[in-house]
């Protein structure tokens, strides 16, 4: 159990300081820049606005045509850290790229999972079998429509690992041996750009190595994790900028820092049915407290593991989820189930697509028109709805944690000292509450916080019930956050308690230190109060899809009218829009996400 109480100390620390300064001062100064946005700080009197335009679809294809050449750079060595093990693994794969471009292209890497290897059965290593499964083919349609828009994406061959790769309990699940697998092909691509070589000297100086995007699936997204890490050891190091983890593996309980992050979990996930990617989130929003990268969570609700993949999602089993729902009777995920909330295999690639190639083309190709959907505001378009559907923001549940440099934490709630006290220094109220505390899930079964078993997050979080109407409070000490633009936090509606069964909704309510107040309906903004749907997930013959996940609440500071942002006395959350009910709360930030 880590030692709660350093952190407590220097909150009281922090609240007796700032007694002194008020008594000495009498003001509050949150910030060090001289101006924020497009007015010097002593000038400006409101936030800025949030973009709420429909998000850029990148789906269709680019003006390009696309090259592309599969490659065999001969054998590596790779290893597994825990047990020492290591194994021999081609360094093979493709690359595509715009054909007859100038270039240079941003360079893109991605990294599938452990699958079968060989279509007539496992094999030792790719020489063993006849017939591979290639893998790695995959996500062409996420490279391909990347490459006709002038990028350069290589998709490595893992198969070697696959087949050598350890159990959990056994050894590192090939996490280093994939890291040491992406560096070396990032190294091989380096030669190329400068020298040539390789057979594919008409990639020479045509890429752009000074950012890369890498993209990992299942326990390639572990690896591509364990390669921030990995590649900042080696002695000539890539500039690897920022990192899609889908449906990630996290036994290595990694945190990510010093890139920006994507970390997806699909609700529907038969294989990675713990949500680990909810783990790489939480472990890394706070990993590095100077993080000048954000940190995104994403669940999309009807999302298996497989279907991301299309040579997986051909395999004679593709549904992942039948392996724990063999009848697919789930109520939400269960395909066979009237009324299900599940992705097609098209669908759930169509959405692959769209946030994968978002992702990058903002991050690493800086396209402006993708920034909005990563503020967390801009609705999704039409073509990742199911049919029919014109809005379906509810599918798509983003959380969104901004740089250091561009969020201001009201309660982390990363120990129980948040119950008395938050970062501020300011005091924590519970008003007519009839439980409250705090609570952290232990992983892989979800236990931990009794109000929801299982909560697939493992950040500390508060939680809350009530029978009567009642209200947290949380005292800002006369803080300036016209910085900012949303106020943030991650609720779970605890499906534990049986009052929350038709979801729930609150008011946020700012108050200044002149008195005045506004409140703002958290529904107004975010699509995630729901009560997580499907059945049981411990039935005794099925296992259900039901299970509380954190997911954010975010509320644009211009929602609230009528008060000097300049001077923040309060914020509360108020329960008096039902009867009773259970939350989980993390992450309480004023946040700027318009970059």
């Amino acid at each position: 159990m880590k030692n709660i109480w350093p952190h407590a100390a220097g909150r009281w620390f922090g609240l007796l300081l700032l007694v002194v300064l008020f008594g000495l001062t009498g003001c509050n100064d949150s910030s060090d820049d001289d101006s924020v946005g497009d007015a010097p700080a002593a000038e400006r009197t409101m936030p800025d606005a949030v973009p709420t335009q429909v998000a850029a679809d990148p789906a269709d294809e680019g003006p390009y045509t696309v090259a592309e050449n599969e490659y065999n750079f001969g054998r590596m060595t790779v290893m597994d850290w825990k047990n020492g093990d290591s194994y021999g693994s081609d360094i093979h794969g493709y690359i595509q790229y715009p054909q007859d471009a100038e270039g240079p292209f941003p360079v893109l890497l991605f990294l599938h999972g452990r699958h079968g290897t060989c279509y007539d059965g496992r094999g030792i290593d790719d020489d063993d079998c006849e017939n591979p499964i290639p893998s790695f083919r995959g996500y062409e349609y996420i490279s391909r429509n990347l490459a006709s828009h002038g990028y350069a994406v290589i998709s490595v061959d893992a198969n070697d690992i696959n087949d050598n790769d350890s159990g959990p309990s056994n050894g590192d699940t090939g996490s280093l041996a994939r890291a040491q697998l992406v560096v070396r092909h990032l190294d091989a691509f380096r030669d190329i750009n400068q020298v040539g070589g390789q057979g594919l000297s008409q990639l020479m100086g045509k890429l752009d190595m000074s950012e890369i995007g890498i993209m990992g699936h299942s326990r390639g997204g572990e690896g591509v994790n364990m390669t921030v890490r990995y590649n900042r050891e080696q002695l000539n190091p890539h500039n690897i900028t920022a990192v899609y983890s889908l449906a990630p593996t996290d036994y290595n309980t990694q945190g990510v820092n010093n890139v920006t992050l994507a970390s997806v979990a699909g609700y529907c996930d038969g294989d990675v049915e713990d949500m680990m990617g909810n783990f790489a989130y939480d472990t890394s929003r706070y990993a590095l407290a100077s993080d000048p990268y954000p940190k995104f969570q994403l669940i999309p609700m009807g999302a298996n593991h497989n279907y991301f993949n299309t040579v997986w999602a051909s395999d004679t089993r593709p549904d992942d989820w039948t392996y724990i729902d063999p009848e697919g009777d789930d109520p939400w995920c269960g395909e066979n189930a009237e009324g299900n909330g599940r992705d097609t295999p098209a669908l759930q690639q169509a959405h692959g697509l769209f946030f994968i190639a978002s992702f990058f083309r903002y991050f690493i190709g800086h396209e402006q028109a993708f920034g909005p959907l990563w503020s967390g505001q801009a609705p999704v378009p039409s073509s990742i709805c199911p049919n029919g559907e014109q809005s379906c923001d509810d599918r798509y549940l983003l959380s969104v944690m901004a740089p250091a440099t561009d969020r201001l934490i009201i309660d982390d709630t990363l120990d129980p000292a948040s119950l008395t006290i938050n970062n501020l220094g300011g005091s924590n109220y519970f008003y007519n509450m009839s439980t409250f505390g705090t609570c952290q899930t232990n992983g892989r079964p979800g236990e931990g916080c009794a109000v929801a078993v299982p909560t697939f997050n493992i950040a500390e979080m508060l939680y809350m019930s009530w029978d009567i109407p009642a209200f947290y409070r949380t005292q800002l000490l006369d803080t300036d956050v016209t910085a900012y633009q949303v106020v943030s936090m991650r609720v779970g509606i605890s499906h534990g308690d049986a009052d929350n069964e038709g979801g729930q909704d609150f008011d946020i309510v700012l108050e200044d230190m002149d008195g005045n107040r506004a409140s703002v309906t958290a529904s107004d903004y975010s699509d995630a109060l729901f009560c997580p749907p499907g059945g049981d997930f411990y039935d005794d013959t099925n296992r259900g899809s039901q299970k509380t996940t954190l997911n954010a609440v975010d509320i644009p500071l211009t929602a609230f009218e009528g008060i000097d942002f300049r001077h923040l006395k309060a914020l509360e959350i108020e329960f008096n829009r039902s009867q009773a009910g259970t939350i989980q709360l993390t992450d309480l930030v004023f946040q700027r996400v318009d970059a």
